[in-house]
């Protein structure tokens, strides 16, 4: 048999898909998001289908790639109820605002921005420097 050149095989379709999947392969060995140790893999599918006098035969170039799926997220979620509606409730921590706090910008008489100490995490009065807001006395 004639020794036949894969390079120019399919009029050059099986060297471009097994380019295309070698490439795809090393963009994912790459991808941070990616197990590092994984292994990959390209398969190559040459499909013969000959006819029934047995001289001519169809042929099928094929590659798939098995890659490293991405790796998976974590994160956490505080759930409770909302006191006022009984709603159920689901936040992300550290998206937002936890149910059941309250936020320095809910409190009366605080401007968000306003100056902190930041040992002790009190708000100073800005009119009298050094002086502490007392969160008792209403606004």
């Amino acid at each position: 048999m004639k020794h036949i050149n894969l390079e120019t095989f399919a009029n050059g379709a099986f060297s471009a898909q097994v380019n295309r999947a070698m490439e795809e392969v090393t963009k994912n060995i790459q991808d941070p998001n990616t197990e590092p140790t994984t292994a990959r893999k390209i398969t190559v599918t040459i499909r013969f289908k000959p006819n029934a006098e047995r001289n001519f035969v169809a042929t099928g170039v094929q590659t798939n790639t098995t890659l490293a799926p991405a790796l998976g997220a974590v994160t956490a979620l505080s759930m409770g109820k909302d006191i006022k509606t009984g709603a159920v409730e689901a936040v992300e921590i550290g998206a937002g605002q936890v149910p059941g706090q309250t936020s320095i910008a809910d409190i009366p008489g605080i401007v968000p921005g306003q100056a902190v100490d930041l040992d002790t995490g009190e708000i100073l009065d800005q009119g009298t420097p050094g002086t502490i807001v007392d969160m008792r006395k209403k606004a």
